[in-house]
């Protein structure tokens, strides 16, 4: 019972889907995590993502964001818009992710000014705040073994073959043919004009 309470009052967690006219995209990898997210924190059944739960708009693009505990808390949705993303920053830090909390004021906190952040942990690359990372390096593309947060478009795309696991440190950013970010909004994206401050 002690698991229960700490997620419902200190562990709030949340999903992020692409909607495309009214449907959930990639479905069964969010499903999967929010299924092992509450596992975790001792929630044995399961928390089914329905699309007719949301009332989705039927056109368009859309970001729906789910908060959750033993049950949906609270849900919201806004049209899905293009990010740009060209400075990175690299920035050390302990920080623990590994469930999707609704509370980001650790991660937030790293952010300095606008650039985005690549976060090392124990001399190894983790993630930016927002998505994971890939490097296009002897002809693969490459993410790190032990992310801050396993995403779904990441376990997607390990699970086809198109990206594999390395242990990936701040020199191998130098060396990279290509780097990418991913997420379920913007699924895989080569950043093709980007600066990164090391």
């Amino acid at each position: 019972m002690l698991k229960e309470k700490n997620l419902k009052s200190n562990h709030i967690c949340f999903e992020t889907i692409k909607v495309k006219d009214g449907k959930f995209l990639n479905l069964t990898y969010h499903q999967k995590r929010v299924n092992n997210t509450r596992n975790f924190f001792g929630f044995n059944d399961i928390l089914e993502l329905k699309e007719d739960i949301f009332n989705l708009p039927q056109y368009g693009e859309f970001r729906l964001r789910i908060d959750y505990a033993k049950e949906i808390q609270n849900f919201q949705y806004e049209v899905l818009r293009d990010r740009y993303f060209e400075d990175f920053k690299i920035v050390n830090s302990d920080i623990e992710y590994e469930f999707k909390y609704s509370n980001r004021d650790e991660i937030n906190a790293l952010k300095v000014d606008d650039s985005e952040i690549i976060v090392i942990k124990n001399e190894l690359i983790r993630d930016t705040s927002i998505a994971n990372i890939a490097l296009y390096i002897d002809d693969s593309w490459l993410t790190p073994r032990t992310p801050l947060l396993k995403g779904t478009t990441r376990a997607r795309l390990l699970d086809n073959g198109f990206l594999k696991c390395a242990d990936l440190v701040v020199d191998d950013l130098k060396k990279a043919q290509n780097f990418a970010i991913m997420n379920a909004l913007i699924d895989f994206k080569i950043i093709k004009n980007f600066f990164i401050k090391i």
